[in-house]
């Protein structure tokens, strides 16, 4: 039978979009539903303030009657700004075992992408590399952490066989919580912090404001040059206040900012992993099981964002920041920890994480593919 293709044009065309993903993970232990309202005001072209540089379009595939897939395409004018390149981009993609089917959505993108005047397509993001992205390759064996993707195993072949081969590898590492840490690794990260007159600073629910200004300043900063990397906005970031503040209330000795000289330089966001309780909540966050949201006790973390400015890089401050986390964990409770994700080709984040106990237990694959 053909696969049809249709644009998602109204209420509930999007609301077939959002729910296909429960036919797809049907009977899958280790997939975690999305919050409803949550991926509503996502996919919201006015809530998201991804779409003030950013436009897309989204499609739905059926074949036989049935809905069997369905994807977004977008272009981010960041990222040409950033980069001078233009790439589109694809994402929210989910789809059934059908080679047909996957074509016939990655062809839409195409399409699409090439009439915006796109030359190549990377993917996938949902909708940019701050997002969830990358498509999952190995490490199917336990729930993803808390805002990493989560997919079947067949995609990858669904991805490969319409021709897209590997843009990059991200990676995912593992450390023990529970142990501790290297002693040599310890007293160097004391010694660069006595040196360089380094001082940690906690997030703060009560300095806020101030100190989203910071990640903004130094995320754009550190992650500037990385593959794929496109600026973050003050909206972006401040359309998780909500979130934010929640560390900043509840986990505050997870979550802080290094500062030489009087000025932010680094910073180190550990988030608890969430995905412990929002499996139960099945999208619904009007559910018995939210109140977890504030009282469960997490075995796990995840270290989402650490970065240092460029100039500030030899001062040691990543160094800190590990030993720190650790130590906070570990008063915690935390019983293990996820470092991710990880560009495969970032050989001195890798290397110290690595000199920590990390390993690398799951891995993620953004691909190409020329227009």
């Amino acid at each position: 039978m053909t696969v049809k293709i249709r644009k998602v044009e109204t209420d509930g065309d999007l609301s077939q979009f959002i729910n296909l993903a429960w036919k797809i993970y049907e009977g899958d232990p280790n997939w975690v539903p999305p919050l409803l309202f949550d991926i509503k005001r996502r996919l919201s072209r006015t809530e998201n303030p991804y779409f003030e540089h950013a436009r897309a379009e989204y499609f739905l595939a059926e074949k036989n009657g049935e809905l069997v897939g369905r994807i977004t395409a977008q272009v981010d004018e960041h990222y040409y700004k950033h980069w001078g390149e233009r790439v589109g981009h694809f994402g929210f993609f989910e789809c059934i075992n059908d080679q047909d089917v996957a074509n016939a959505l990655f062809d839409s993108v195409a399409e699409w992408l090439k009439s915006q005047g796109q030359v190549k397509m990377h993917g996938p993001y949902n909708f940019t590399i701050n997002d969830e992205c990358g498509l999952l390759v190995d490490g199917f064996d336990s729930m993803p952490m808390a805002l990493m993707t989560y997919n079947p195993s067949y995609y990858q072949a669904l991805f490969e066989g319409y021709g897209m081969s590997k843009a990059m590898d991200l990676l995912a590492y593992r450390a023990d919580a529970t142990t501790e840490p290297d002693p040599i690794v310890v007293n160097f990260a004391s010694l660069l912090k006595e040196k360089h007159e380094i001082k940690i600073r906690n997030m703060s629910f009560f300095d806020f404001d101030r100190q989203m200004d910071w990640f903004v300043e130094i995320y754009n900063s550190a992650w500037e040059k990385n593959w794929g990397m496109v600026p973050l906005t003050e909206k972006e970031l401040r359309s998780h206040a909500i979130e934010l503040r929640l560390l900043a209330l509840r986990w505050p000795s997870l979550n802080f900012f290094a500062e030489s000289g009087g000025k932010p330089v680094g910073m180190s966001i550990t988030i608890p992993n969430l995905n412990e309780v929002l499996i139960k909540l099945k999208g619904k966050v009007l559910s018995p099981n939210l109140l977890g949201l504030l009282t469960h006790k997490f075995e796990s973390c995840r270290v989402f964002a650490l970065g240092v400015k460029p100039d500030y890089r030899r001062l040691g401050v990543a160094a800190i920041f590990y030993v720190e986390t650790l130590n906070a964990a570990r008063k915690l409770g935390f019983k293990w920890g996820e470092m991710s994700w990880i560009l495969e080709n970032n050989e001195p984040m890798r290397r110290a994480i690595e000199r920590m106990g990390g390993r690398v237990y799951k891995t993620y694959r953004i691909y190409e593919k020329a227009l």
